[in-house]
């Protein structure tokens, strides 16, 4: 395992549970620590119940339920999440998407397809 002298708190959601452990185990073995959730419902409320070290959200746009991008713009209504780094990792690279994401404050937008898994964990952990 790789140390880390510098752990960061990242918290996932991923809706896919296979990709969801996959990406886990990545970044837990980089060093970090992670929450993971399948619904923006229980990312809101890890975020509600203070986690204040939360370093990036790694979000999905196609969620169960709330969409990535409702989930986006209620964190950006807390005011002690408003300037958290969130990258979205989706397979939607819809224009329409990624302009409202934009709005939004994202730091990166990355379409999953685009990226080997590998490759798609550092660059997210490039942003922390």
């Amino acid at each position: 395992m790789e140390t880390n002298t510098n752990t960061k708190t990242i918290l996932l959601l991923e809706d896919d549970p296979a990709l969801n452990r996959a990406v886990m185990l990545m970044l837990q073995k980089k060093g970090n620590r992670v929450i993971s959730t399948l619904r923006a419902e229980d990312a809101l409320g890890v975020l509600n119940s203070g986690h204040p070290a939360i370093a990036i959200i790694w979000l999905d746009l196609l969620l169960p339920g709330m969409n990535g991008i409702e989930f986006l713009a209620e964190v950006r209504k807390i005011p002690e999440y408003r300037e958290i780094k969130v990258v979205i990792c989706t397979v939607s690279g819809r224009e329409e998407s990624k302009a409202v994401a934009r709005e939004l404050g994202v730091v990166d937008y990355l379409v999953k397809s685009d990226y080997d898994l590998n490759t798609l964990v550092d660059k997210v952990l490039s942003y922390t």
